[in-house]
């Protein structure tokens, strides 16, 4: 059973697992360990500030080709748009940026131009009780204070099926943001054991010893989500490994049931 395969990889894991499955095509759950936990979200948050994005530009606050000043004080790091000396880029390449390559700049320009009361606003309106949008990235000051950014693994899995179902916004919004995170440059988590052309709209999170990837697998006759998310662990490269393990074995599940 594919419940035990995944408990195989999952004991003796230093830290804490949760993981979450369902199959879209059938609206069925098939797995969930620990799915209504509110852990750190890390950067897997920045998926909800992207909806709020895509909702202000749908309601005409913004436009997707507008443009976008990058300010000196506004650069933090694990940012290429701190790296360039390119001021000037589109609303739609700062929301690109914040997914694929979690640049946190372009996070915290999304969150100033946004604002913190609309993006929890929108947590709320779509039943995520447990996700929060507490600090920027990169502030430590907030972190000392003991602000922290929540979520849970069930409240994502609402929130990128809301997506993919089209039901959030329009149908080109939507498939505009599973676009953008199909185009996701991580390699170490979801897809570690992967074929690497093989297409996942997906979104990851890293901290220390905490790591977190949750995406829609499409697969030529399946489509899945699946959320796996580790804290608390002895060290990331375990907590990737982990959660590559995990999704090659759900990934194996699925390619036997389309053979057989």
């Amino acid at each position: 059973m594919l419940s035990q395969e995944i408990e195989k990889h999952i004991q003796g894991a230093t830290g804490k697992v949760a993981i979450v499955l369902k199959d879209l095509q059938k609206d069925q759950w098939i797995y969930e360990l620990g799915g209504d936990d509110q852990i750190p979200s890390a950067s897997i948050i920045k998926i909800l500030i992207m909806v709020e994005a895509m909702k202000q530009v749908n309601e005409g606050r913004y436009d997707l080709n507008q443009k976008v000043i990058i300010e000196p004080n506004d650069k933090v790091p694990y940012s290429i748009l701190s790296d360039l000396k390119t001021q000037e880029f589109t609303l739609l390449d700062v929301i690109t940026l914040m997914i694929i390559v979690s640049d946190n700049t372009a996070t915290n320009v999304l969150i100033d131009l946004l604002g913190f009361d609309r993006i929890n606003k929108l947590a709320r309106e779509l039943g995520l009780e447990k996700t929060v949008l507490e600090r920027k990235m990169m502030d430590e000051e907030a972190v000392k204070r003991g602000q922290q950014n929540k979520t849970s693994p069930r409240n994502m899995v609402h929130l990128l099926e809301t997506i993919y179902r089209k039901k959030i916004l329009n149908p080109e919004l939507c498939e505009l943001m599973l676009d953008i995170m199909k185009k996701q440059k991580d390699l170490e988590m979801l897809k570690r054991y992967l074929p690497e052309d093989l297409s996942i709209a997906h979104k990851t999170g890293d901290l220390l010893n905490l790591n977190h990837d949750i995406g829609i697998f499409y697969l030529p006759t399946h489509t899945f989500l699946l959320g796996v998310f580790v804290t608390e662990a002895v060290s990331n490269l375990t907590a990737k490994q982990l959660i590559g393990k995990v999704s090659k074995c759900v990934y194996d599940y699925f390619q036997t049931k389309e053979t057989f």
